[in-house]
């Protein structure tokens, strides 16, 4: 019977910091609900082939932006041609940068409340569609919201190595960086700028082989620390915002708070494009993040193209 689906990751920081409160989500569900824990990507497998046999109406996930884009990355493969329930993202992570990118605001208790309330008095859900990345290199396919390399890899690397993953740690590191620049540039400045060479094809034509600092793409428009760089992701369906960084670090930091507000930035600091593919090829094996999960194309190449869109709840 349809209803509304829950899975939590219990190895998400938040949730094991507070395991009490996770377990009380599931007392909060209704007669036709299901509340699954996850501890292993098979687990989510055998859980997304029982929630696609009941026809669930809603998927709830309490987890960050990685427990988020393994889960719905599962979802699409069991599903197959089948729409996927509306999505709510509950906010359960260390790093929840798509749902506050898409106006998703409090805590798992009061979203799931808020959600349950609204199911069962058959009040409308306010939504938003999202395509979501399809990100495929040798190993395979991943999908998430927001793809980077470069520049925004080399933050994450430096930020997990820290053993303190939080949004405190991240402004700091952010900060230290900043305090660099007017000193000609330091140690963190030189890790985080570490280039790649790479050219990219998409639809809107061809960047030449060369070095860029960072190729950001997204569906979604913050990227984290309240940047919204990507304004223009809903410019078309079927389609992501990709930007490219080629200037060096001065040019960049004194380029940030055009960044950070979505405002339009010189061409030779950062390229603008909307695309539905994008091939990057390169001689070197690439580091990239997708929703903030590290991995490496070995083989120097990497497509990314739209899979199906999501619906979310925003409230």
């Amino acid at each position: 019977m349809p209803g509304i689906g829950i899975i939590t990751n219990p190895h998400s920081r938040r949730n094991r910091r507070y395991p009490e409160r996770m377990r009380r989500l599931g007392y909060m569900l209704g007669q036709h609900d299901t509340y699954e824990l996850t501890n292993r990507v098979e687990d989510v497998v055998a859980v997304a082939r029982r929630f696609m046999e009941h026809d669930i109406d809603v998927l709830a996930l309490n987890g960050g932006d990685g427990t988020n884009h393994v889960t719905l990355g599962t979802f699409i493969d069991v599903y197959g041609d089948r729409p996927l329930p509306k999505v709510a993202l509950l906010r359960g992570g260390t790093m929840n940068t798509v749902s506050a990118g898409v106006g998703i605001t409090g805590k798992p208790p009061r979203l799931l409340a808020n959600l349950v309330e609204k199911y069962y008095t058959n009040q409308p859900f306010e939504t938003t569609f999202r395509d979501i990345l399809k990100v495929t290199d040798e190993s395979g396919s991943r999908y998430g919201f927001i793809f980077g390399n470069g520049l925004v890899s080399n933050f994450l690397q430096l930020y997990y190595d820290t053993g303190n993953p939080s949004p405190t740690t991240a402004a700091r590191l952010l900060a230290q960086a900043l305090a660099e620049v007017p000193l000609g540039g330091g140690d963190l400045m030189g890790q985080l700028f570490r280039p790649f060479t790479a050219s990219i094809e998409h639809d809107e034509g061809f960047w030449e082989e060369r070095e860029y600092a960072s190729v950001l793409a997204s569906t979604v428009e913050q990227i984290g620390l309240g940047f919204r760089p990507f304004i223009r992701c809903q410019e078309r369906d079927q389609a992501f915002h990709m930007l490219g960084i080629i200037a060096g670090p001065f040019r960049v930091a004194a380029s940030l708070p055009r960044i950070r507000l979505g405002l339009p930035v010189d061409q030779e600091v950062m390229r603008s494009a909307v695309s539905g593919r994008a091939l990057f090829r390169s001689s070197e094996p690439i580091l990239y993040t997708i929703d903030g999960d590290l991995h490496t194309a070995e083989s120097g190449e990497v497509c990314l193209e739209t899979g199906p869109q999501v619906e979310l709840i925003i409230k």
